[in-house]
């Protein structure tokens, strides 16, 4: 399997894990899924800035911090969704946009569950 198709697919099941909802993916922990991330991105020219929010995601998820996990899902899904528009092709441009708006709408799920705001 190529690296680009597992990466893909990659963005497949992060996709749906944002789409079916938080709840689950805290159940059984999101720290392996935001590694995983952490691995395809590093390396890569442009990446620092997400890569840097990952690292500071997985601390504020094992810290339970809400704010923190706000804040920075809305942050994630803004540059993952600028991302997108970088992309080389259009199948991963459309994808990566889609997880991008998907972190948004987790952040503001986020948001309303715990009754942080974001900042």
């Amino acid at each position: 399997m190529s690296d680009q198709q597992s990466e893909l697919e990659h963005v497949e099941k992060t996709i749906e894990l944002v789409e079916t909802g938080i709840e689950k993916e805290s159940k059984t922990g999101a720290a392996p899924n935001i590694t995983s991330w952490i691995k395809i991105l590093e390396g890569r020219r442009g990446y620092a800035p997400i890569l840097h929010d990952l690292e500071k995601l997985k601390d504020a998820m094992s810290e339970k911090d809400n704010k923190k996990i706000c804040s920075l899902l809305e942050k994630l899904g803004n540059a993952t969704v600028e991302a997108a528009e970088k992309a080389e092709n259009e199948k991963d441009s459309a994808s990566v946009k889609k997880l991008g708006k998907g972190l948004l709408k987790i952040s503001k799920l986020v948001e309303k569950l715990t009754g942080e705001k974001n900042k």
